[in-house]
C-alpha cells in the first residue's frame, strides 16, 4: 500500500509539472519581479516585448513606458543565462520575444545579444521564439537554427522552413467572443478545436492570445489541447495547473 501511495504521489507531481509547461507569462515585464516571478512559479514560457532604440533593446509594452535601465539584457537575457548555466531550468523552456519595432532594426540587435550564448541554448534545447514584427517567411532561412519564429494561420510556410516555425499563435477573438464566466458555446468550442487540431497536424504547437482570465477558461483551453495558456495572473494560473490532474 505504501509503495502504491508513493507511486501515486510521484505520478501526480510529474503530471502537475507537465501541465505547468503550458503556462505562458504574458506581458511578464509588468510584474514586480520580471522573469523571476514566472520562473519561480514553474512557468514553461515567458513573453517579453522589446523595442530597438538607439542600438539598445529596451523592454516595455508602450513607447511611453521605455526606460534606459530596463533593457532586454538585464531583465531577461542575463537571468536566462544564469538559469541555463545552473542546469536548473525546471519547466522553463521557451522565451517569446515580441518585437515592437521593425524586424530590420530589431533582429540584428537580438542576434548580437543572444549569439554569445548559442551553445548554452542549444545544449539545453531551449527555444527562442521571435514574435511581433518578424522578417518575411522567405527570409527565415537566413537565420541560425537556434532562433525560431512565431507562425500565423494566414502564413504559408514551405516544408523546407518548417523547423523555423515550431509555434503558431492566433488571437482568441478571431474565433468568437467569450468572457470565460459561463460555459463556452459548442460552436465556439468546435471552431477552436478545429484550429488547434490543424496546427497540431502541421507539426506545430499552438498559443492563443487575448484569452479570458478565469478558471473556467483555463480548463477550456486545456480541454481543447492548447499548448500554451497565456495569463497576466501568474499565481492564479500556476495554482490551477498544479491542482489539475
Amino acid at each position: 500500500m505504501k509503495k502504491l501511495l508513493l507511486l501515486w504521489l510521484i505520478s501526480s507531481t510529474v503530471y502537475g509539472q507537465n501541465l505547468l509547461t503550458k503556462a505562458h507569462a504574458h506581458n511578464d515585464y509588468e510584474h514586480e519581479r520580471p522573469f523571476y516571478e514566472a520562473f519561480s512559479l514553474g512557468f514553461g514560457s515567458i513573453e517579453v516585448d522589446v523595442y530597438a532604440v538607439n542600438g539598445q533593446l529596451l523592454v516595455a509594452h508602450d513607447l511611453k513606458d521605455l526606460k534606459a535601465s530596463r533593457t532586454f539584457q538585464n531583465l531577461y537575457l542575463d537571468p536566462l543565462v544564469k538559469v541555463l548555466e545552473s542546469g536548473k531550468v525546471g519547466n522553463f523552456h521557451q522565451l517569446l520575444i515580441d518585437s515592437k519595432t521593425s524586424a530590420d532594426s530589431t533582429m540584428p540587435l537580438l542576434l548580437k545579444a543572444i549569439e554569445p550564448y548559442k551553445d548554452l541554448i542549444i545544449k539545453n534545447k531551449f527555444r527562442i521564439v521571435i514574435s511581433g514584427n518578424r522578417p518575411a517567411v522567405s527570409d527565415y532561412v537566413k537565420f541560425p537554427a537556434w532562433i525560431t519564429f512565431d507562425g500565423r494561420s494566414n502564413e504559408a510556410v514551405p516544408s523546407i522552413l518548417a523547423s523555423h516555425v515550431v509555434l503558431e499563435s492566433e488571437a482568441f477573438y478571431k474565433f468568437g467572443i467569450w468572457n470565460g464566466t459561463s460555459p463556452i458555446t459548442p460552436a465556439l468550442r468546435d471552431k477552436l478545436k478545429a484550429y488547434v487540431d490543424k496546427v497540431h497536424a502541421s507539426g506545430r504547437v499552438v498559443r492563443l492570445w487575448a484569452t479570458p482570465e478565469s478558471l473556467m477558461a483555463y480548463q477550456a483551453l486545456l480541454d481543447l489541447g492548447v499548448d500554451y495558456i497565456g495569463t497576466d495572473q501568474l499565481a492564479s494560473l500556476a495554482e490551477y495547473l498544479k491542482a489539475s490532474r
